[in-house]
């Protein structure tokens, strides 16, 4: 009598990833007790057992409908309720017990339309969601039943890219401090770039990170390829002249092969090599080939001239360096935590990088990872993981030029990274307006709550086809909570992620405007104050500031 508690329909209908069920006529009740536990039934989300020989089939009801039906026989038109359901997997028996099963994803044994449905049992739930025998993190529990933790599987999500999805006060940044917080308790000698447009996540990592801002960040010019230093010295735009990229791209190469500390046979540096040289070296070879005719000066004095601008602009100190020098060593160890040195991840401040030069930076920066990890010969020893918050701004859907260079840095990571131990992580508010290609590289997508529906869409396609259904929920997704399916989760799962303490929290939270307006806290020292910032475009005082103010 126990198990026909459980029972709360039967099969109608079998399709390729889902099953149709119709809900008993008794079924009056939104819960059934079972062993001193209340069940719920019908609920969106709610997991489904259905028993086929010794083959259990487990799924997620994704929706519910009511079906008129025409007794023609009788001239009565009654009511059936539908359970639209998605199969999660299934369960091999290895004994007669409620648990005594091993459950994986997929299906090779479809139920049959009359078979029973039944509610999973705490039990059951306990054994889809165990624990795996793999290295994995604990971030959340179950939102369907609050006991079950939820366990993520560490090499199948960093390896295989993951993406963070969810609309502004979701919880996003929340979740994703979360997920770093679980990986480096446990795995402290790590090697983490965090790309920061917003210097959000200072706060949520007080002892583990070195946070790299503007007037700490070193990328000297030296280390950009020619393509970035095209979008530097000449411009990024459309029709960029072609004569002047020859130009530069000689004197380049000039100065390269020129520079007196390079050990390597000049024959071997192309213009991409990354050994330094002078930039005046540079400006030397434009200047002895300047034609003297006015009329043919144009392309070389133009480069002259931005290069002048560039050294003046005191903005792009951390670039256009006085002296150039041979310290790619200790930008690489700095950069990717290598050794550790108990700070496992390196927040990259980009909110007081100029806008004019934000593609050429974080392309550099998105390729000294790969670029390193593809000629390290002990790349098995440390593998990298580059995430990249607001993604959408530098690896657009449009193909414009705007951020040509970071663009293709990050599809390469994406397409190839795997092999060579760089691990991506794409965090976005606006899915939408992501490169399609860079987002179907992700094998885990956790979504978050997103109430735009062309954002919807947009992840649906990028979903397997057995667990569309489930982004139907994500407008009604509460702060927290998100649906995470792909490689990274041993079934999709829609949970609430783990409560974060407040000392620990990243600084996304919306301006108090209610307590903000009570009290007048304004003083003619504030303006002053933000003024004298606004002038020197000295971003570190204003953020450290704003962390303290955090932390207290």
């Amino acid at each position: 009598m126990s198990k026909e508690t459980l029972k709360v329909g039967h099969v109608i209908e079998v399709r390729g990833a889902s099953i149709v069920g119709e809900l008993e006529a008794t079924v009056d009740d939104l819960y059934r007790t079972h062993k001193s536990r209340k069940y719920t039934i019908g609920q969106v989300g709610s997991v489904i057992k259905i028993e086929s020989g010794d083959t259990l089939v487990f799924g997620v009801v994704t929706s519910l409908r009511m079906v008129e039906e025409d007794g023609s026989a009788s001239g009565l038109i009654s009511s059936a309720k539908w359970l639209e359901i998605d199969i999660l997997g299934q369960g091999s028996r290895t004994g007669f017990g409620e648990t005594q099963f091993i459950f994986e994803r997929g299906i090779s044994t479809y139920p049959l339309p009359g078979q029973a449905i039944y509610l999973a049992t705490i039990d059951e739930l306990h054994r889809i969601y165990a624990k795996p025998d793999k290295p994995t993190i604990q971030v959340g529990r179950v939102s369907q039943a609050r006991g079950l933790p939820v366990h993520l599987l560490i090499d199948e999500l960093l390896g295989r890219h993951f993406a963070v999805l969810g609309t502004t006060g979701s919880g996003k940044s929340c979740a994703v401090a979360l997920l770093l917080q679980s990986i480096l308790t446990q795995y402290e000698y790590g090697h983490i770039i965090l790309l920061d447009p917003h210097n959000e996540y200072p706060a949520a990592f007080p002892s583990k990170a070195i946070f790299t801002d503007p007037t700490k960040l070193k990328l000297p010019y030296w280390l950009l390829n020619f393509e970035e230093s095209v979008s530097l010295f000449v411009g990024s735009t459309e029709h960029t002249a072609t004569s002047q990229t020859n130009i530069l791209k000689n004197a380049i190469l000039y100065a390269r092969r020129s520079f007196p500390e390079n050990k390597l046979k000049q024959y071997s540096i192309t213009v991409d090599t990354p050994v330094p040289y002078d930039i005046d070296d540079v400006i030397k070879h434009i200047e002895e080939n300047t034609p003297s005719q006015a009329s043919k000066q144009d392309s070389y004095l133009k480069i002259l001239a931005k290069i002048k601008t560039l050294q003046d602009d005191k903005r792009f100190d951390f670039m256009i360096v006085p002296e150039a020098k041979d310290d790619l060593a200790d930008i690489i160890s700095s950069f990717l935590r290598i050794p550790v040195k108990k700070k496992p991840l390196n927040i990259i401040d980009l909110s007081g990088v100029p806008s004019d030069v934000l593609d050429v930076v974080i392309s550099v920066l998105c390729r000294m990872v790969f670029d390193f990890s593809l000629w390290n010969p002990n790349r098995n020893q440390m593998p990298l993981l580059l995430i990249c918050e607001e993604a959408h701004r530098y690896i657009p859907k449009s193909e414009d030029v705007a951020f040509k260079n970071s663009r293709a840095a990050l599809a390469r990571i994406a397409k190839e990274g795997r092999k060579y131990g760089v691990g991506l992580a794409l965090i976005s508010q606006r899915p939408s307006e992501l490169s399609e290609s860079v987002l179907s590289q992700c094998n885990t997508i956790v979504a978050l709550r997103m109430s735009n529906e062309q954002d919807q869409n947009y992840v649906k396609r990028a979903l397997p086809e057995n667990v569309k259904s489930l982004v139907d929920a994500l407008p009604a997704l509460r702060t927290k909570e998100a649906i995470v399916v792909g490689e990274g989760a041993t079934v999709p799962v829609r949970l609430l992620f783990d409560d974060l303490p407040k000392d620990r929290m990243p600084r996304s939270a919306d301006i108090p405007f209610a307590d903000s307006w009570k009290t007048d806290g304004s003083t003619d020292e504030h303006v002053k104050k933000a003024i004298q910032q606004w002038r020197s475009q000295n971003r570190s005082v204003v953020v450290r500031e704003q962390t303290n103010e955090v932390e207290e």
